[in-house]
């Protein structure tokens, strides 16, 4: 069974965020930290529910649909969550977004032993929900470390039909890094992972690496936009 205690790091670095470290070298895809991230420093909601609050909140022409990582706080987090919506914010205009969190619990546990099952089930069920209800939304798929782990699980549970919504999946610090999405053209993925990022490899070892997928925010919102319509 994988060890236990390399995650425990965990609890005294995520949830005092934003975190200032130094650009990791060696990376396989690496963005520049947007200039707007200053402005937005107080803009880290870890609770977006604009999906789920469709009645109110009303259809957008793009959904985001994210998934948190290991014992990050509400449900989308804040290490790396908040600015990529941020960045994609200031790319396309927050009135064409509504952004959506993954409720699943981001135990220890559940990474350990692949991703929580439930959260896959949640994820899934939130893509129907996006497709059903909004069918005219244009779908970004987007998790970060246990929450990649629950978008490749939940994307593989839902019909042809629904994948083909998915305009977007970007993926960060990816346990499954290299698996594909079924249903999901390979030109609509990218992967953010550092070189030297263990999780990525599948071991259960937080370093710095794992933790400064800010820089790559920046990058994955403009290939973002350079897949869908607004």
């Amino acid at each position: 069974m994988k060890p236990f205690f390399c995650l425990t790091v965990l609890a005294s670095t995520i949830g005092a965020v934003p975190v200032s470290m130094p650009y990791a070298p060696g990376l396989d895809e690496t963005g520049t930290a947007s200039a707007s991230l200053s402005k937005r420093q107080d803009d880290w909601d870890v609770v977006r529910n604009e999906l789920t609050d469709v009645a109110r909140v009303g259809c957008k022409p793009i959904t985001v649909i994210f998934a948190r990582g290991t014992i990050e706080l509400g449900n989308v987090g804040s290490l790396v969550g908040p600015p990529f919506f941020n960045d994609l914010d200031d790319l396309i205009g927050a009135d064409n977004i509504a952004v959506q969190g993954v409720d699943y619990p981001a135990t220890i546990e559940g990474y350990l032993i692949g991703g929580d099952p439930g959260g896959a089930q949640t994820t899934a069920d939130l893509l129907n929900q996006a497709a059903t209800n909004c069918p005219g939304t244009q779908i970004v798929l987007s998790g970060y470390s246990q929450g990649a782990q629950e978008v490749h699980l939940g994307e593989a549970m839902v019909s042809a039909e629904v994948a083909a919504q998915i305009a977007a999946v970007v993926v960060f610090g990816d346990p499954f890094k290299g698996r594909p999405f079924p249903n999901v053209d390979p030109s609509l993925v990218k992967t953010y992972c550092f070189t030297d990022d263990f999780i990525c490899d599948d071991l259960p070892v937080v370093d710095t690496y794992h933790l400064e997928y800010i820089v790559d925010t920046p990058a994955a919102a403009a290939f973002v936009q350079g897949l869908v319509s607004y």
